[in-house]
């Protein structure tokens, strides 16, 4: 069985969902994780997981080592770096067939069902999205060429050096590999065929402010569809459900076979049919595309009104 290593920096508070996270991160017990953290380290939490305690300034004197570049680290910002990871933790991947970054808003599933030994054989850089670097959840071989293949993007140290968020890990190594793909001169074996995780109207990740529907169990997580049928997927990443997540019954020290996933909260019993239906009459009015549709319109609106505004000053 090939060897896997997870990297993620993860710096501030540990969120309210941390106990399911650890609960399915122990559920993948031949994958190990390495989190990097200035948070405090729980007494209790899976044996394969290594925290390594780290000061964000003290981390960022090592990035700048070994990037060549004056990284303005903050936590945004290691998005930026994570195709640099195997290069910035080296000596913490030694040993492993593969290295890779994930994220925090994800509850696990079954992550060698979808990644078996056979991909790993085959790839060199594996993703759970379709032709796309996925900074979520992205694998690549742990070899000297791959650890940095990011040295290799035009401008990577300008890009590291901007203050803001670049999407040097999704848009632009993507770009990078597609370009290289089909030009002939990136040689390594990339696996994007389909999206392995939580996907709503053929997006990842985001999706509409649901109850129920999502089902980790025995570790694997499933999406629960009409007439309680079930779809399984790699994992659930709940990106635009991580400000309306306010409590978790989930334990770690008290695992649960089974719990639920709705956009306000883990729990382990279903909602009651009454709640379920309010939370659709809601969802006509204030659900998530709902309030995407009025974001996407205000701008419109906006860039109307200073287009409005600058040719009445100039006809003045």
């Amino acid at each position: 069985m090939k060897s896997i290593l997870l990297i993620l920096p993860y710096f501030g508070k540990w969120p309210v969902w941390v106990d399911a996270y650890w609960l399915s991160v122990a559920k993948n017990s031949s994958i190990d994780w390495l989190i990097i953290t200035d948070c405090d380290i729980p007494e209790d939490y899976p044996k394969n997981i290594r925290f390594v305690p780290s000061a964000l300034q003290e981390l960022s004197r090592h990035v700048n080592e070994v990037t060549w570049a004056d990284v303005p680290l903050t936590p945004r910002k290691f998005c930026d770096l994570k195709p640099a990871y195997g290069d910035i933790f080296k000596e913490y991947t030694q040993g492993y067939d593969f290295w890779g970054f994930c994220d925090m808003d994800i509850v696990w599933g079954d992550i060698r069902k979808f990644i078996t030994d056979d991909v790993l054989a085959q790839y060199d850089i594996i993703s759970s999205r379709k032709e796309a670097v996925s900074g979520h959840f992205n694998l690549f071989r742990n070899s000297a060429g791959i650890r940095e293949l990011y040295r290799e993007i035009p401008d990577y140290k300008s890009l590291f050096e901007q203050p803001k968020f670049m999407w040097f890990d999704e848009q632009i190594l993507t770009h990078y590999l597609l370009a290289g793909l089909q030009e002939g001169s990136v040689t390594h074996r990339v696996f994007w065929p389909e999206i392995l995780l939580n996907q709503e109207k053929g997006i990842d990740s985001r999706q509409e402010y649901s109850l129920d529907r999502w089902l980790w169990k025995d570790g694997k997580i499933f999406e629960v569809k009409q007439n309680n049928q079930l779809n399984e997927v790699m994992y659930l990443h709940f990106i635009n459900w991580k400000k309306s997540m306010r409590s978790c019954e989930v334990r770690f020290d008290h695992p649960a076979n089974s719990f639920y996933i709705s956009y306000t909260s883990i729990h382990l019993h279903k909602h009651s049919g009454f709640a379920k239906w309010g939370n659709k009459v809601k969802n006509l009015y204030d659900g998530y595309y709902v309030r995407l549709w009025r974001k996407e319109n205000s701008k419109k609106i906006r860039k109307i009104k200073n287009k409005i505004s600058y040719y009445l000053k100039r006809t003045r």
